[in-house]
């Protein structure tokens, strides 16, 4: 088969323009590349893949848009005619999802300098675990997520380390709920810099409803897909809805703009599409939300003890409290008597004289 030079068109692999026709299949003309010896069609497709670019984008905004997979399958068949399975669906929103969240890793958002810091609960994979954000009141970026079996000090210390990490700076108050994880968390994220305040329900005033809004949103993003198949995948899927929430979405506050976009700063990207389009299979990464959870910073000797020493005192009273206690008041410590279960002998005399 003769081999026509195509000079206009570059590999889609390695960039070169040394390519030449290669014959065509069901109507679609195929390429190749002498530099690296493969082939590519003239679609605007990634390497590797069938589907359109816009395609694939149109999927990834659909669902964190708050659409089910199975609705995404119809919508792509009736305006794409491709017929492309769920699982294949999930795939493109898990993989272009960690591009993602490596794209902005190293984005810096101009945020105030009060946050407010709320935890829920959610299921994955059949068991209850807990979701933890924190958000900047003043243009509500999200700035940091955490998912934990448990509401320790431990969780509060990592979410405060990871908002200060993305913010590069500590706020001067942090407004959480009465969570008595927080105080703690709080003293040894931030060294003490930063003032903690405790809401109360039903006020006006230092109120956790800004954080409460996004947790029913999140919720009914769990509603679309079900559930999470795991905690890595929950992971990685809460991180993408972050993404989509803080560059894509957009917000009544301020005029249907995204709280990036309103920031007025360099984007990393500003669609999904363009997340997609710059994807790159040779520079491909397991994502860090992966790997292990960061390590604690260093904090000197006195910190610790400050903000440790307040749960010893806090069990100390409580112990106290139940020891002067009133004695029926207290909760009983007797453990009644078992009933016997051995059988009743009689003796014969006994028998007669009845």
């Amino acid at each position: 088969m003769a081999c026509v030079e195509a000079t206009e068109i570059t590999c889609k692999y390695c960039h070169s323009k040394d390519i030449v026709k290669y014959g065509t299949y069901e109507g679609e003309q195929y390429f190749w590349c002498n530099s690296c010896k493969r082939k590519f069609t003239d679609k605007d497709t990634l390497p590797g893949m069938k589907t359109p670019i816009a395609e694939i984008a149109s999927a990834l905004n659909g669902y964190y848009g708050g659409e089910p997979i199975d609705a995404i399958q119809n919508r792509l068949r009736q305006d794409f005619h491709d017929d492309i399975s769920e699982p294949a669906i999930y795939k493109w929103i898990v993989r272009f999802t960690e591009e993602a969240v490596r794209e902005a890793k190293d984005f810096t958002p101009k945020v105030g300098d009060e946050w407010i810091a709320d935890e829920t609960i959610l299921e994955i994979g059949g068991r209850h675990v807990w979701f933890w954000d924190v958000i900047d009141t003043k243009t509500h970026y999200l700035l940091a997520s955490h998912i934990s079996t448990g509401r320790y000090v431990k969780d509060a210390q990592i979410l405060f380390e990871k908002a200060i990490q993305r913010a590069g700076k500590a706020p001067r108050t942090i407004i959480t709920d009465g969570l008595k994880s927080y105080p703690d968390g709080v003293d040894i994220a931030t060294l003490g810099m930063s003032k903690h305040i405790q809401s109360e329900p039903f006020t006006s005033t230092h109120s956790t409803s800004l954080i409460e809004r996004f947790h029913g949103i999140l919720k009914q993003r769990t509603h679309a897909i079900h559930h999470f198949h795991d905690i890595d995948t929950a992971r990685i899927l809460t991180e993408g809805w972050l993404i989509h929430y803080n560059f894509f979405k957009d917000s009544d506050v301020f005029n249907n703009e995204s709280p990036v976009k309103h920031m007025q700063v360099k984007m990393p990207f500003s669609n999904w599409e363009d997340i997609v389009r710059g994807f790159d299979r040779n520079k491909e990464v397991k994502s860090e939300l992966y790997a292990p959870q960061p390590k604690t910073i260093s904090v000197t000797r006195w910190d610790l003890s400050k903000a440790y020493n307040r749960d010893t005192v806090n069990k100390y009273n409580a112990q106290k409290r139940n020891s002067t206690q009133p004695r029926r008041n207290r909760p009983s410590t007797h453990k009644p008597r078992k009933a016997s279960t051995s059988a009743i002998v009689v003796s014969p005399r006994q028998v007669k004289k009845q």
